[in-house]
């Protein structure tokens, strides 16, 4: 799952919005979208063609609220109920998927907003069209995230049932304790209508300018949406104070500083290619990625995190990707070539491929054996087989594992098994990337079904037992759970996964550090939002 990431992109639902992968970005520029509701992007570094794409980025978050609004309207009989009247598992079930939406697009708002406010006071020109484009951008994301917060909160505050939930923690879908509470904060206590107001005026001084951008298709839909949503919120502030702020409309405003409880950087930047509110570089350094390298096996279960990045929404928990580490061509060569260094004894893999492993995937299945061993760019090995937007595709270690979190795990299988999950995973090679998480179906793939389906269990392969579970009306298998499912077997009789490494990110210091297992295992469970994690 690429982006990914961070931050906008799979949700576990067949009505997603936004084409592109789970967590790891897609290599290279995107093709420009055709509609505002599609990410159009430049591969330029520019000022002018950055707050370009981060137009376009708005356009496509706008979109993903139009779902998330739809969702909430579709489950109003769900929230009409009195204060008394408890909630069903199920019913508390999709109260929690919607609140990880709501929470999910407030993040990738606020840190787009915060970007270009920032940028805007840099030079608050609104006469300059280079000035009132991040004045746009800002303040358009605002009044979306306030529009969205408002609309679940208006359905939620003073319900009991609803808040004591929502408060909870729920290590699974990362939500910490207190998120409910915090969401109200933001939405609501926020330092006063006058900000709003304030920022909305140098929206009008700038109506010259903004005309003129009317003239290109997404900057039409950022000046129109932006209007749109404002009036939504004055509106909520005229009709429904009475409800929310106890009559005290006047407190309800534009806080351009957001609760710090939304972990967002300042240089934090809405990227094109694969939507990403991004840092500009990953904490886990080339080095790194070399000696993550030299740990590895042929078989191991990779899983990854990229902070800051659009796709991270929709999937629940900390790690929103996994992939299956295959190693070069020369690495799984030797390999297969050489016995088990542990007990129990068994044949060389080869013996169990004809004599030779490798040429029998490469006479097998000679399309993916060619996208296998061809170098990429910088003549980096393709180390790594994974899904993501452009598809089941080999990857370099230098540009997969080239992130902020990554581990490895290893299945606790013998050799001969492990090397027919690669041979399967082989098989899907080339394959689309799967958006409507379908694990019923083999045409498509989503970066967690092809692990899941390279280690399926079958009559000649013990293979891995990784559970389904219902999300958002799909059966399917996250990457957090793959985490899960190590964590609470390890030692136990029925353990399927052993701990190979851990490089674990430490946002606060722009680093990583190889950490030990009892950090790994828990990892599952750490807030989605919370990146700041050390």
């Amino acid at each position: 799952m690429r982006l990914r990431s961070v931050l906008f992109a799979l949700c576990f639902s067949s009505s997603l919005v936004l084409p592109v992968a789970c967590g790891r970005p897609a290599a290279g520029p995107a093709v420009a979208a055709a509609d505002p509701s599609s990410l159009s992007s430049s591969s330029s570094s520019s000022a002018p063609a950055a707050v370009d794409g981060d137009a376009a980025g708005f356009a496509r978050l706008a979109a993903g609220c139009n779902r998330v609004a739809t969702s909430l309207q579709a489950e109003q009989a769900l929230f009409d109920r009195p204060a008394e009247q408890a909630l069903g598992a199920e019913e508390r079930a999709r109260a929690l998927a919607l609140f990880v939406d709501v929470l999910d697009h407030t993040l990738a708002l606020d840190a787009l907003s915060r970007r270009h406010f920032a940028q805007w006071l840099k030079s608050p020109l609104p006469t300059q069209a280079a000035s009132v484009r991040h004045l746009d951008v800002g303040f358009a994301a605002y009044v979306e995230k306030l529009a969205l917060g408002l609309a679940f909160v208006d359905r939620t505050i003073n319900k009991p049932q609803f808040e004591k939930l929502l408060d909870e923690s729920a290590p699974t879908l990362g939500l910490p304790a207190g998120a409910y509470a915090r969401l109200k904060w933001a939405v609501v206590h926020v330092e006063s209508l006058g900000k709003a107001l304030a920022a909305h005026q140098l929206v009008k001084v700038a109506a010259p300018v903004n005309e003129q951008l009317r003239g290109d298709r997404v900057w039409a839909f950022v000046v129109e949406r932006l209007e749109e949503r404002y009036a939504t919120v004055k509106d909520v502030l005229k009709t429904r104070a009475a409800h929310l702020f106890g009559g005290n409309g006047v407190d309800i405003g534009l806080d351009l500083a957001h609760a710090a409880w939304f972990p967002v950087q300042a240089e934090a930047a809405l990227w094109m290619g694969d939507t990403r509110v991004h840092r500009h570089t990953m904490l886990i350094s080339a080095e790194q990625v070399k000696e993550a390298i030299a740990r590895s096996e042929p078989g191991d279960v990779i899983v990854e995190r990229r902070n800051w990045y659009l796709s991270n929404i929709g999937l629940p928990g900390f790690w929103p990707h996994a992939a299956l580490w295959v190693g070069s061509p020369d690495e799984l060569a030797r390999w297969a070539a050489e016995p088990p260094a542990e007990p129990p004894a068994e044949p060389p893999v080869d013996a169990a491929f004809g004599g030779s492993f490798v040429k029998y995937l490469e006479k097998t299945y000679p399309d993916a054996w060619k996208s296998y061993t061809a170098a990429d760019h910088e003549g980096n090995p393709r180390r790594i087989l994974e899904a993501i937007s452009e598809g089941v595709v080999f990857s370099p270690a230098e540009e997969s594992i080239r992130a902020d979190y990554v581990a490895a795990m290893r299945p606790a299988r013998s050799k001969l098994d492990r090397a027919k999950a690669i041979e399967r995973a082989f098989g899907y090679a080339g394959r689309p990337y799967d958006f409507d998480f379908d694990f019923y179906t083999d045409a498509k793939l989503v970066c967690s079904e092809l692990v899941f389906k390279a280690y399926e269990p079958r009559a000649d392969m013990q293979g891995l037992t990784l559970g389904l579970q219902k999300m958002v009306g799909r059966m399917a298998m996250g990457p957090n759970s793959l985490v899960r499912t190590y964590d609470e077997q390890r030692g136990t009789k029925d353990e399927q996964l052993v701990f190979a490494w851990f490089l674990d990110g430490r946002e606060r210091e722009k680093t990583a550090a190889f950490a030990d297992e009892a950090a790994f295992r828990a990892s599952w469970k750490r807030p989605k939002w919370d990146i700041a994690q050390r």
